[in-house]
């Protein structure tokens, strides 16, 4: 029997690797609808006109404006000339939100108001009013991606197709799959097929997945498993129970203060050091890598 091929998701697992603390720290996003084909560099790896993107990488990687490409799950074929939607969105502490335009040639992405997006401001698109659900389906980046991620791609747009979309690589291959709520900001992994309607009812009364939680884009590292250590400790699964008060790094400890929802606020301290096992962070076998794994050291609650 042939040695079944390497699997980045499947060696996490064997490792027992904990998803919090894992999020990707984004705060600015285009998700410009191309319904494909993507090659391993989404950006780079298309049929769209080279000149455009060019161009939409130079103005928007000095603004740490994160570019990915969107489809639907049921799509049509399209030609490069069709219009198409594109999504700005702001996932960034105090409150975040989406907006929406609908091009009607590819190069009107470059009219779009990214240094509004920069400062956290409207664009002054459509509000987009709904939660929106991508799901990480890019397999020519990472195998994992789209054997675990197109099944719940399928799964959400059977039930919620206006709100799901299939996205290129957003971060962390080996948690797939990989769904990203916005415009929370909140990123789930290891999310399998028959859980993600759940997730994402669970999101829309206002609660969080915390066993799925890979935190929020919003924080840096330590400051997500701080989060998703109290919630596991607590039992808060509000969306908005605790909010960051404020965050400090000493050394390789983050001490983060979060509001109690009845008042008062809980103090955590969080552990970050490399992981003792090198592992490949995704399925292109090559350079091993040690991770930061978050430990909690202490949680405080500290009454007004």
């Amino acid at each position: 029997m042939p040695d079944l091929p390497f699997r980045c998701r499947h060696r996490s697992e064997e490792l027992h690797e904990s998803l919090y603390g894992t999020a990707s720290t984004v705060t600015r996003w285009v998700l410009l609808e191309e319904p494909g084909p993507w090659g391993p560099d989404a950006l780079r790896d298309n049929r769209l006109d080279r000149r455009v993107l060019s161009r939409l990488r130079e103005v928007t990687r000095p603004l740490r404006i994160r570019v990915v490409f969107v489809r639907r799950v049921h799509r049509r074929g399209g030609a490069s000339r069709e219009r198409r939607r594109c999504l700005l969105a702001w996932t960034g502490r105090g409150g975040g939100w989406v907006e929406e335009a609908v091009l009607d040639r590819l190069d009107q992405v470059l009219d779009l108001d990214f240094a509004a997006l920069a400062r956290g401001r409207s664009p002054g698109l459509r509000e987009v009013t709904h939660p929106l659900y991508l799901v990480c389906t890019h397999g020519a980046h990472d195998p994992c991606c789209a054997e675990r991620g197109r099944p719940v791609a399928r799964a959400l747009a059977h039930e919620r197709a206006a709100q799901t979309w299939e996205v290129s690589h957003i971060g962390g291959d080996r948690f797939a799959a990989n769904v990203l709520v916005l415009p929370d900001g909140l990123y789930y992994g290891r999310v399998p097929p028959e859980d993600v309607v759940r997730l994402a009812r669970t999101h829309e009364r206002g609660e969080i997945d915390v066993p799925h939680l890979r935190g929020r884009a919003s924080y840096a590292f330590g400051v997500q498993a701080a989060e998703c250590l109290l919630r596991e400790r607590t039992g808060l699964r509000g969306l908005d129970d605790v909010p960051l008060l404020s965050a400090r790094r000493e050394g390789d400890e983050t001490e983060a203060v979060f509001a109690a929802p009845e008042g008062g606020s809980y103090r955590v301290r969080v552990r970050s050091r490399p992981a003792s096992v090198e592992r490949a962070l995704t399925c292109r076998v090559g350079r091993s890598s040690a991770p930061p794994e978050h430990e909690l050291v202490a949680v405080r609650f500290e009454p007004d």
